[in-house]
Order: structure tokens, then C-alpha cells, then sequence
């Protein structure tokens, strides 16, 4: 149950509810989808906007935002300047993107704009709702069907026509750090699984984003798993199992 606790002045515990919105044009896509998001979990708080501009001019309403789902009808319906916007005005609530994903490079370009997650509608009501969950955890959403048409793809190459392996300049330990990004963990969960300090890996994250020349962790992750504009150094096989994909999801 995605629950938040907060102390109370008479020192006891109580349940703070999540905050979602739902940004979609659509009036029937978002009340299906809110519908489903209450049976799931009642005590989400769920709000309806048809643009990102009146979920921001009702920001004033005091009610927090902890997550914003973008729905479109396909991935090529998705409003980049859209999604900027409510990155840049809303930077603590991760977006996330609900569309059918008829064109992987686009979906992609949307992981790249700042989305934390790309959720195809092809995706059950269960992997949809444990994708919501990481992402409210922290983590970063990937679907498999990415991971596969990054796969197929072959190397990129340099203009002198040498292969671009962006991760060659990392350490081991900055590309230890990297394969747990690409599967969605936590600075936490990457201190916990490589027996670190949290501000060791922070620093990590901090030389792996200036060494692979981008600007977050998201798009370190999309190189990572071969969404970026280099194939990635993680397989799909290899990230089976893990918080990245509609399989992984589903157990």
C-alpha cells in the first residue's frame, strides 16, 4: 500500500495518502484509468486535469503531487513540451507516460525527456500498477519491449569508425553502480547491494552522469540498457529478474 507516514505532534503515527494526477486530453482514458487506480489502492488520492497547465494552475489548491501520469493515445501523441514543463515546475513529482508504443524511438525520446517511466498500454493492470509502485520507490521504469528492439540494433560507431563505448571511461565500481541504475534502484538500494555508503554512491552517480556526458540518471540508465544514442553494456538477459521490464513486474 503506497502509503506515506508522518509523525504527529502527540508523537504517534499516522498514514499520509499519495498524491497522483492524471494529465490526458481524454476524459474517457483518464477516468478508466483513475477508476482502476482507486480499486487498486483507495486510499491514493487521484486527481483529473486535461492539460499539463490546468494541473499546474490547480497546484494552489495546498494538495501535494506525488506522481503525474501522462496519457496519450500513442507514443507519438506524447507532448514533450508538455512533459518538460511539469518536469521543471513540479521537480519532485516524477512523470510517468501511459500511451500505446507504436514507435519505440519515440517512446525512447520520452524516457530521454525526463520521464521516469514509459508504460504501454499493451501492459496488464497489474505490471501497470507494480510500475507506479517503483516509481513512487524511486525507481525508473522500463518496459521489455525496449529493452528488445534495443537489442536488435547494431553498435554505434564513432567518425572514425571505431565502436562508441561511452561507459569505457567508468570504473568497475561506477559500472557496478551504473547496472543498478538501469534496474531502477534507489541511491539506498545501491548502497545496500554494494556494501557502500550512500554518499559513496551519490558520488558515483555524480561521475558516472559527467562521464557519460548527460544530465540525470534517467538518461544514464537509457544508455546503459541501449535506449540512449549508444548501444548499451547491460543486456536484457542480464537485467531479467530485476525492477526493468513487464516481465520483471509481473512476479
Amino acid at each position: 500500500m503506497n502509503l506515506l507516514r508522518a509523525s504527529t505532534g502527540d508523537g504517534t503515527v499516522a498514514a499520509v495518502a499519495r498524491g497522483l494526477a492524471i494529465v490526458d486530453h481524454s476524459r474517457l482514458r483518464r477516468e478508466c484509468l483513475h477508476l482502476a487506480l482507486v480499486q487498486h489502492n483507495p486510499h491514493w488520492r487521484i486527481s483529473e486535469f486535461g492539460t499539463a497547465e490546468e494541473l499546474l494552475r490547480g497546484g494552489n489548491t495546498g494538495e501535494s503531487v506525488d506522481l503525474v501520469i501522462i496519457g496519450a493515445a500513442t507514443a507519438e501523441h506524447v507532448d514533450l513540451a508538455q512533459l518538460g514543463l511539469l518536469r521543471e515546475k513540479l521537480p519532485d513529482a516524477p512523470v510517468v507516460v501511459v500511451a500505446e508504443n507504436g514507435d519505440p524511438h519515440r517512446a525512447r525520446q520520452v524516457l530521454s525527456a525526463g520521464a521516469r517511466g514509459f508504460l504501454p498500454t499493451s501492459l496488464s493492470l497489474k505490471v501497470l500498477i507494480g510500475a507506479l509502485d517503483l516509481v513512487l520507490a524511486g525507481g525508473v521504469y522500463v518496459p521489455s519491449s525496449l529493452l528488445d528492439a534495443a537489442a536488435q540494433r547494431p553498435a554505434g560507431w564513432d567518425g572514425a569508425g571505431r565502436p562508441v563505448e561511452p561507459w569505457s571511461e567508468l570504473t568497475r565500481r561506477q559500472r557496478d553502480v551504473l547496472g543498478l541504475i538501469s534496474q531502477g534502484k534507489s541511491n539506498k538500494l545501491i548502497a545496500d547491494a554494494l556494501s557502500m555508503s550512500e554518499s559513496t554512491v551519490k558520488a558515483h552517480v555524480k561521475q558516472i552522469i559527467k562521464r557519460l556526458h548527460v544530465s540525470n540518471r534517467t538518461q544514464a540508465a537509457l544508455i546503459a540498457t541501449g535506449h540512449g544514442p549508444f548501444p548499451g553494456p547491460f543486456s536484457p538477459a542480464a537485467l531479467n529478474g530485476t525492477h526493468v521490464g513487464d516481465s520483471a513486474m509481473a512476479k
